[in-house]
């Protein structure tokens, strides 16, 4: 197996909420963007902008814990967990 190979094996490929998150950052409007994320018990939402800043870039609340981001009111991700328990 050459070099190239296994390099591309290592690669890991960005999941949907990874994807969308940095067009939302470097593409988009950043104010566009809800977040909608689980602290304990209860749903908080923040604008993407103050969830960045609250969650220190994802070190102290992980993007595990995002239910669902919205943008301008419209729901464009939803994890699958958020989809289980809604039924």
């Amino acid at each position: 197996m050459d070099r190239n190979m296994k390099r591309r094996r290592r690669r890991r490929r960005k999941g949907m909420l990874e994807e969308l998150l940095s067009k939302a950052i470097h593409a988009d409007d950043i104010n566009a963007y809800t977040v909608v994320y689980r602290d304990k018990d209860m749903l908080k939402e923040l604008s993407l902008d103050e969830f960045l800043k609250l969650s220190e870039n994802f070190q102290s609340i992980p993007a595990s814990r995002i239910v669902y981001v919205k943008k301008y009111g419209n729901e464009v991700y939803s994890s699958s967990r958020a989809r289980v328990e809604q039924e």
